[in-house]
Order: C-alpha cells, then structure tokens, then sequence
C-alpha cells in the first residue's frame, strides 16, 4: 500500500472515530438551565443490612419516624415493605396483606387527610406486555421500639388500578404531586421518557383509571461514547426513579448513571418544568463505586435538605448528597 494512500486511510479513521465520539458526547444544550448541582458531593452514609432487601427498586423517608426510611423489593420477592435506618440498619419488615408483588419499582410516602401515608407502585413491565397496572396505598406502619414485629401486616387503604391512555409502558418512576394531589409516573424504556398523571383516588372494583401524559422528558443527555464502552452503557439514560420534595416544587429523576432535578415555580406546571430541561446530579459512575452500581431508588430526605440514592444488589450502598449551605432555596421540610 502506498504511503499517501495509507496515511489518508489512517486520516479518515480518525475522523470517524472523533466523529462517532462527539456524536454519542452529551450534548450541553440539552441539559436545561445553567448553574453548579444545588447538592454537594454524594457520601455513602451506610449499607442495606437486611439480606432480603437484594433489589431495593424503592425508597423514601418516613413521615412518622425521625432517622427511618421504607424501601421495597424488585418483582419476585414478596409483598413486603422494609423499614432500615438512614445508615442502611434493619429494622425489620412489614407484609402488605391484599397485596401482589407482580413488579413493585417506586415507592413514595405522602400525607393524606393528616394521615402518612405509603404508595407502591406495581408499574414494572420490561416486555410491556401488560395493559393493567396497579398502585397500593397503605398507611404508614407505626414503630413502637427498634425495629417491626416478625409477624408485622399492614392493609392496603386503597388501590388505584390504572392504564396508559396509548399503549402499554414499562415504568420504574413515581411521586406524589402534594400540590395536585396526583401520582406522576415516568416510563423507562420510551425515547424520551414519558411522564404521566393520575388522581390520587382509589378506583372501584373492576374499574381502571386511564393516566394523561403530561410531558415527554426529552433533556437528559444520551450516554456518551465513554458509557457504550461500559457494560450496560447503551441504557444510562434509562430513568429508574422519581420523587417530587415536600412544597411539590422539584423533581428528581434518577438515572443508571446521573441524577436530574426539576424546578418550576407555584402555579406552573410539570410539562413547564420538565421543557425548561434540568440541572445535572453529578453521581459517582457505575464502574467507580461497587455499592452503587444498579441505582434504582432516589429520595428527599425527610428534613428537604438531602438526597438519598440507593442501589440493587446485596449490601448495596445509601449515599447522602447535602443540600449546599449557599443555596438560596431549598425543599420544604416534611409536615
């Protein structure tokens, strides 16, 4: 081969391998307003203890203990809620009588009518397959020492079944909106991901409720060139949680990757916020940190002033990032 020819050949590689790189590279436009993460820097603050709590597809803090989070189980594993301490301690758990653990993916406590409440959202469906979905309601168990009873029940308060109003969606996403007491769910696997509202009402026997979209979610970044190389680096992107803080004014989006925080002010929407596009939760990267490698569940802190993200996977990790002490606004604290 001649030299010229080979060094154009050797030329035109290169440029397809910078070419390829910057095409999969995030694209900063699309990430929404400008500014540094209103949080420092995630700290593991402790492990899950509970060795049946191995994919902790949920997660957030109680409305009746100081220092108590409830998490859940991925599909398969049964109808329990489990109550561990911030630092990841086990303090036992509760099984949730009337109902199924067909895919339990989001969890979210809220108040209703004064009273805390718990919502477990059964929204999983890797091969959206299914046209019913189902959310159980159930009231926040009380803890009268260290930790539940073996024999723990709690009784589902209401349930909301519920379908898409397009076509079956597979979902790991979901919050309570305390302004419009709604249930927000975000899909997984759609491009982009899709945001949908339903009342936060119990529907009758036999019926099902038909969920609005509000908003596609079209800002997060893409992976970059340096995620594909990674195993599972292609679903990144992929959000795999949702919670909304206390005055129902921001939105985290966990990611496999990073997470996402949502503003908007009183009287705007969530398809106003979600368009003015986020600001970027820089977490620590899968291949870096071993206990928070399949991060599935994100959470206000009961106070407002943190974030909780937690992993799948035995002993995985729960990582704290504190609201910064300069910032001029920040989450209400639970009532």
């Amino acid at each position: 081969m001649r030299p010229m020819f080979k060094n154009l050949l050797i030329g035109v590689a290169l440029c397809l391998v910078i070419g390829l790189k910057h095409a999969w590279a995030e694209p900063l436009e699309r990430v929404g307003p400008a500014g540094a993460s209103p949080f420092d820097a995630a700290q593991m603050v402790g492990q899950i203890e509970n060795d049946r709590l191995v994919e902790c597809s949920g997660l957030d803090s109680s409305l009746r203990h100081d220092d108590l989070l409830w998490a859940i189980n991925d599909g398969g594993n049964g109808p329990f809620l489990y109550a561990l301490g911030s630092n990841g301690h086990d303090r036992g758990s509760v099984r949730v009588s009337g109902a199924k653990n067909r895919d339990w993916e989001g969890l979210d406590t809220f108040r209703w009518q004064g009273r805390p409440m718990i919502l477990i959202a059964d929204i999983g469906d890797n091969k959206q397959r299914y046209e019913r979905h189902t959310l159980y309601i159930v009231e926040e168990p009380p803890l009268d020492g260290e930790r539940l009873t073996h024999s723990a029940v709690v009784d589902v308060a209401w349930r909301i079944d519920f379908a898409y109003p397009d076509r079956n969606h597979d979902a790991e996403g979901v919050a309570v909106d305390p302004l419009n007491n709604e249930v927000l769910i975000l899909t997984k696997r759609d491009d982009p991901p899709r945001l949908f509202a339903l009342p936060l009402e119990a529907t009758s026997t036999g019926q099902v409720a038909v969920a609005r979209q509000v908003a596609p979610i079209d800002r997060i970044p893409p992976p970059t060139f340096e995620d594909r190389l990674q195993p599972f680096g292609d679903f990144r992107s992929q959000p795999t949680a949702l919670d909304v803080s206390a005055n129902g004014l921001e939105m985290v989006v966990l990611t496999y990757k990073h997470a996402y925080l949502f503003q908007r002010r009183p009287g705007d929407s969530w398809a106003t916020a979600v368009g003015a596009g986020p600001i970027v939760i820089t977490l620590p990267l899968p291949q870096d940190d071993r206990h928070l490698v399949q991060r599935e569940a994100v959470c206000f802190s009961m106070d407002g002033g943190s974030l909780l993200v937690s992993s799948e996977g035995k002993g995985a990790g729960i990582f704290q990032l504190t609201v910064k002490k300069d910032r001029d606004q920040r989450p209400l604290p639970l009532q």
